[in-house]
């Protein structure tokens, strides 16, 4: 049996824009909470820690989904129309679960009730710039991640994690992993 894996770089290349598309999650639920902060003077921090248990969730689905759709794009035509409907079962009952696991992690951390409170922050000038300035920055860095996704130029860091899975066997034949 053979399981074609359709090359590591592609997983790599799924990985890298998913931390991307991480981080600026974080950044933006950090940016949510010094605003709650600034304006309220009392800020929740559960979506600091709901953040990032949607985002792994959010990413184990997405990589899990692609896996799924790689395997099948070559094969499904060939199957029988019970195995076929055997597959889209177990892919239908897959992705139904882990939408489910997901969206049971995010509950079940959205009750903490974590939170913080100065009403001294209220309007602080000092606060507000240091706001403005890191919004800015977010949204530069946002604007410059997505051109350069947009724009297939990925960067050093990335070149470097293909580097580091590139196969060094010239006998491998595109990524298939052969089971006896």
């Amino acid at each position: 049996m053979s399981v074609n894996t359709g090359g590591i770089q592609d997983y790599v290349r799924y990985v890298y824009v998913l931390s991307l598309v991480s981080a600026l999650a974080m950044a933006i639920a950090v940016d949510y909470v010094l605003t709650e902060l600034w304006i309220y003077g009392t800020a929740d921090l559960t979506i600091l820690v709901i953040t990032p248990v949607f985002m792994f969730m959010i990413s184990m689905l997405v990589v899990s989904s692609i896996s799924m759709v790689k395997q099948l794009k070559g094969n499904f035509g060939k199957m029988s129309t019970k195995a076929k409907a055997l597959m889209m079962t177990y892919i239908s009952f897959f992705i139904v679960a882990l939408v489910y696991f997901t969206y049971i992690s995010v509950i079940h951390y959205a009750g903490l009730g974590l939170t913080v409170s100065d009403p001294q922050l209220v309007g602080d000038h000092y606060l507000g710039f240091g706001l403005a300035l890191y919004d800015a920055g977010l949204l530069t860095t946002s604007w410059q991640l997505t051109e350069d996704l947009m724009n297939n130029k990925f960067s050093t860091l990335y070149r470097f994690f293909v580097k580091m899975f590139k196969s060094d066997d010239e006998n491998n034949d595109g990524g298939t992993i052969v089971v006896k």
